[in-house]
């Protein structure tokens, strides 16, 4: 099976996440010593397979691994997951997540990034 999520370990790629234009990212913060973290991987890989070919980024950052990646997003506990869009944290969720509420906010994530909300669609905003 092939992955339909990054896993990141450099700065520079956490910064080029966090640029304006960057679009829609994922953020999963996880730890290899993380039960919650573990159950939730494979839903994580589900989602990110089910938006493959949609404009957004699904992202995995092993805060054990790479400390310094998560220092500066003050992450406290893992899972937490970051709902990015062009540079801007819109939400952040600690905690594991199932696959249809995550469906269902990276959705909301797309809808946010791209101006596809209620008014944009209204007046072409």
């Amino acid at each position: 099976m092939a992955d339909f999520y990054e896993d990141c370990t450099e700065q520079d790629d956490v910064e080029a996440m966090m640029e304006t234009g960057a679009g829609a990212v994922v953020i999963d913060f996880w730890s290899s010593t993380c039960g919650p973290c573990h159950a939730m991987a494979p839903d994580f890989a589900a989602v990110a397979e089910h938006f493959d070919g949609d404009p957004v980024r699904f992202v995995k950052i092993q805060t054990d691994a790479h400390p310094e990646l998560a220092a500066p997003f003050k992450i406290r506990s893992v899972p937490t997951l970051l709902f990015v869009g062009n540079g801007k944290i819109h939400d952040a969720i600690v905690g594991r997540m199932d696959p249809q509420a995550l469906a269902k906010k990276t959705i909301w994530l797309l809808n946010k990034t791209e101006g596809r909300g209620l008014l944009s669609r209204l007046f072409g905003q």
